[in-house]
This record gives C-alpha cells, sequence and structure tokens, in this order.
C-alpha cells in the first residue's frame, strides 16, 4: 500500500509541476496598446527613507501620459522622513500626492487601512500598487493597462525580480520566480490562486463590487485578499510574464526578516479556497514523502522518487529565469532546492499553531 501511495504521489506532484511549466510558458494574453484609461498608482509607505527616493524617481520615469496619471503615496505613520522626502517629491511634480493616514477604523488595520484610504482619494479607472521599496520599469503602466482588453478582466498582475548579486539575494530572486510561476500558471488555466502586491493592478469597478478593503476581511496579505475578492466577483485574472512590466524589489536582508516575510505570507493564506489549497497540498505532502522514503522503499525506488522531483523542479525554474533575462538565478537551483524543501515542510506547521504575525514593528493575528 505504501508502494502504491509513494507512485500516486510522485505522479501527481510531476504532473503538477509539468502543467505549471506549461501554463507558465503559455502565459500570454491579448493585448489593447491602445488603450489608455485614466490610472492611479498607490503605494503605502511606513519608515521607508531609505528607499523612497529611488522608488519615486523610477515612478518620474514612466513614459503614461501625465495627465492620464497620479501618484498616490500613502505615510502609514512613519517614524522616519519617509513623509518629508515624499512632500519634497509632491511640491515638485503636480501629479505626485502625498497623504497621511489617519488611524485605523474596524477591520482597517496596518497597511490595508493606509492603502484604503489612498485608493478613496484616487481617480483613476485602473488601479496600480506597487512597494516603496520597488523600482518600475519606464513602461510599467502601458504594459499593464494593455491586458485590459474588456470589461470582464478585473485584475492584472505582473512578475517581480529582486535585486542583488549575493548567494542570498539569488537564492530569494529564484524562489520568487518560482512563485510567481505558480500563480501564473494557475491564472491561465483558469484557477487563480494568488497575486503580489509589489506588481499589482485592479479595475476600479471591479474593486468597488467587492465593496473595497471596508467589506473585505482582513489579512496580513492584503493583496492576496484583494485578488481573491475580485476573483470570486466573477472577474477574470491575468499574469502575463511579460518582462516590459517587470518590477524590481529589495531581498530580505536577514534569515531572520525573511522567516517573518514567509512566515507572513503563509499566515496570510490560511484561508485559501480548496482549489488553491489543492496546489499547495500537493508539493507538502509529496516533500513529506521524502522524508520517509528511504525508510519505506527499496533503495533504487527511493532514488527514483528524488530524482522525479529534482528533474520537474528544475524544468520549472526555467521559463521565469530564462524569458525574464535572469539566467544567472539557475546557478543557485541547489541552494534553492534545499531552502525550498525546508519551509514548504516548516512553514505550515508554524502558521496553524500559531498566527501571530510582526511586521513593520506592528503585530497582527488573522
Amino acid at each position: 500500500m505504501l508502494f502504491e501511495i509513494t507512485v500516486v504521489l510522485t505522479v501527481s506532484y510531476a504532473a503538477l509541476i509539468l502543467l505549471f511549466v506549461a501554463a507558465a510558458l503559455s502565459s500570454r494574453y491579448s493585448s489593447n496598446p491602445a488603450f489608455r484609461p485614466k490610472v492611479s498608482i498607490i503605494i503605502a509607505a511606513r519608515d521607508e527613507q531609505e528607499n523612497i527616493g529611488a522608488c519615486l524617481d523610477s515612478l518620474l520615469r514612466l513614459t503614461y501620459p501625465r495627465e492620464l496619471l497620479e501618484i498616490i503615496i500613502v505615510d502609514d505613520r512613519s517614524s522616519d522622513l519617509t513623509g518629508d522626502i515624499v512632500a519634497r517629491y509632491a511640491q515638485r511634480q503636480q501629479h505626485i500626492r502625498l497623504i497621511r493616514s489617519v488611524p485605523e477604523s474596524g477591520h482597517l488595520r496596518g497597511k490595508t487601512n493606509a492603502v484604503t484610504q489612498g485608493i478613496d482619494v484616487s481617480v483613476g479607472e485602473i488601479l496600480l500598487f506597487t512597494d516603496a521599496d520597488c523600482r518600475v520599469p519606464a513602461g510599467w503602466v502601458e504594459s499593464t493597462v494593455r491586458y485590459y482588453t474588456d470589461g470582464g478582466v478585473g485584475t492584472v498582475a505582473g512578475f517581480t525580480s529582486l535585486r542583488g548579486t549575493d548567494w542570498f539575494s539569488r537564492m530569494q530572486a529564484l524562489d520568487w520566480m518560482v512563485l510567481f510561476s505558480a500563480a501564473a500558471a494557475t491564472a491561465r488555466v483558469g484557477y487563480p490562486t494568488t497575486a503580489v502586491g509589489t506588481n499589482l493592478s485592479v479595475r476600479r469597478r471591479a474593486y468597488d463590487a467587492t465593496g473595497g478593503y471596508r467589506e473585505i476581511p482582513f489579512s496580513v496579505t492584503e493583496d492576496y485578499a484583494l485578488f481573491h475578492a475580485i476573483t470570486a466577483k466573477g472577474y477574470r485574472a491575468k499574469i502575463p510574464m511579460d518582462n516590459t512590466a517587470l518590477v524590481e524589489s529589495t531581498p530580505c536582508g536577514t534569515w531572520k526578516q525573511l522567516y517573518s516575510q514567509k512566515k507572513r505570507w503563509f499566515t496570510g493564506g490560511r484561508g485559501m479556497d480548496v482549489k488553491s489549497l489543492l496546489v499547495f497540498a500537493i508539493p507538502y505532502v509529496f516533500n513529506l514523502l521524502l522524508l520517509v522514503a528511504p525508510f519505506i522503499l527499496p533503495g533504487p525506488y527511493a532514488w527514483i522518487v528524488f530524482g522525479v522531483k529534482l528533474v520537474v523542479d528544475f524544468l520549472f525554474c526555467l521559463p521565469a529565469s530564462l524569458r525574464l533575462r535572469r539566467p544567472e538565478l539557475i546557478l543557485v537551483w541547489p541552494l534553492y532546492e534545499l531552502y525550498y524543501f525546508v519551509y514548504v515542510l516548516v512553514y505550515p506547521p508554524i502558521v496553524l499553531i500559531g498566527s501571530e504575525v510582526v511586521w513593520k514593528e506592528r503585530t497582527f493575528r488573522e
């Protein structure tokens, strides 16, 4: 019986990953380059004095028509000079606006509260979101809004790459490529599972249809919650693997920061629907099997199971790394594979035991 279960799990895992590879490679969508809606870019910033200047400089290089663009930075009660830096930019650039968030009300907490206040004062037909430690390409807005080909498209998300040339940064960057590829693949086959707020856009009509964040249950991953609320209303999601819309973000500098980031992501995903749960449950159970495979399988069969995992995992790293012009990330794949194996097994039990998350010096519970 154990042998048969092992075969089923191995085949299921390999089939799932190969489906992801094929779907990620086909993450190309029809587009309408002539679409030029009014766009609002909304960024919540808390204690980001080291990053916000570079972020704003990249936003100033955007080639989208200025008369159709507004940039709203919400100072989320920073204790540093974030607000002052943004204020200087806003004084020189009429399309940049600084909002200072007010205390939370109801279940609007933390970043969700700041983002909501930014949306409240915005006027764009399409809302774009990124983070204060990100830098966007000059054609980011055009490359995003062109995928809103009809009123049924409610959200378009893009890929995010992590800066850095050391092994720790590249390992995280490869992990992000894989995670975004999985998101792109599930969206491509019509079962969208997630998106990330470093490179996310939504149609205002779709946002309003959900009731906005005031009606969406609180989550420490507000981007994930919004994405699911919109797709639950029947709107389509697109996550194209498009190099012209690739945003750059900052990797975690320490293992402690990386642990906190992953814990927040896993905690935010606790309320995932059945189809999303299945997507993540198969890798978890299969990796759990690998821990006991040497003890329950004859030697040659255990090596076959390990070999299948290594081959399909490696294949899944290739599409985004190559198409988004980060081939050097493949060099850290052996290290990433070990890291991936550990965190897939470790985080679910941690999140089930306790859901407290510390983020930006604030503590949240789901």
